[in-house]
């Protein structure tokens, strides 16, 4: 089994999954909807020169809850 990380952000009361951050320098400001677009993000947001590309998290919610046994080796 692997786990996958996600950075999550908090604006306007909601939380946000950051799908891509870019540099401002690295992008213009009237290309960032289209790119906002290709990428499948919903916002874009911008904060110390950085473009945040995000996607909201609607509603969360547990789907299958998993219990965790640890065993000793002597077990086996």
């Amino acid at each position: 089994m692997f786990t996958i990380h996600k950075q999550v952000v908090e604006w306007e009361n909601s939380l946000y999954i950051i799908k891509r951050t870019l540099k401002e320098s690295t992008i213009k400001e009237e290309f960032t909807n289209e790119y906002k677009e290709y990428i499948g993000a919903d916002k874009v947001l911008k904060k110390n020169g950085i473009y945040y590309f995000v996607v909201k998290i609607d509603e969360a919610q547990i789907i299958e809850e998993e219990e965790v046994k640890l065993v000793s080796p002597t077990d086996f």
